[in-house]
């Protein structure tokens, strides 16, 4: 078993008995979602995107505007709450699949991504950083 990520237009297509972890706020696991001001900052950064800026797309200028990964890794580490729940989460998938889905497709960084490095860095989670495919 091992713990995966995903999107949420995947999420129906996930299997039965795998367990989902929305990653996104107000989904009940706020703990492990960028914060307000970090999203603030992204969706600022995406706003002031150009085509001179050197970057295929808006997302991908504010991800690396705004240190999306610098930012959110701290975030995490510096957070016992946010720690404390990506252990748990490490622990029970090593019984079961564990999907932490949020809305960006498999094409852009995502935190979730971020997430199943640092639970395999800290915790020693077996993860799999590859796209679900139904």
């Amino acid at each position: 078993m091992t713990l995966r990520q995903t999107y949420l237009s995947m999420k129906k297509k996930l299997p039965a008995d795998a367990e989902v972890v929305l990653v996104m706020h107000g989904r009940g696991n706020d703990e492990l979602a960028p914060s307000k001001d970090l999203l603030s900052d992204f969706n600022r950064r995406k706003a002031e995107f150009r085509a001179d800026l050197g970057y295929a797309t808006a997302f991908h200028y504010a991800w690396n505007a705004c240190e999306f990964e610098s930012r959110f890794r701290e975030l995490i580490l510096s957070n016992p709450a946010s720690m404390a729940r990506l252990q748990r989460l490490a622990e029970v998938s090593r019984k079961k699949d564990i999907y932490l889905v949020c809305y960006e497709g498999e094409d852009k960084p995502c935190h979730r991504k971020l997430l199943l490095q640092i639970a395999k860095e800290q915790f020693g989670a077996d993860v799999d950083e590859k796209p679900f495919e139904p």
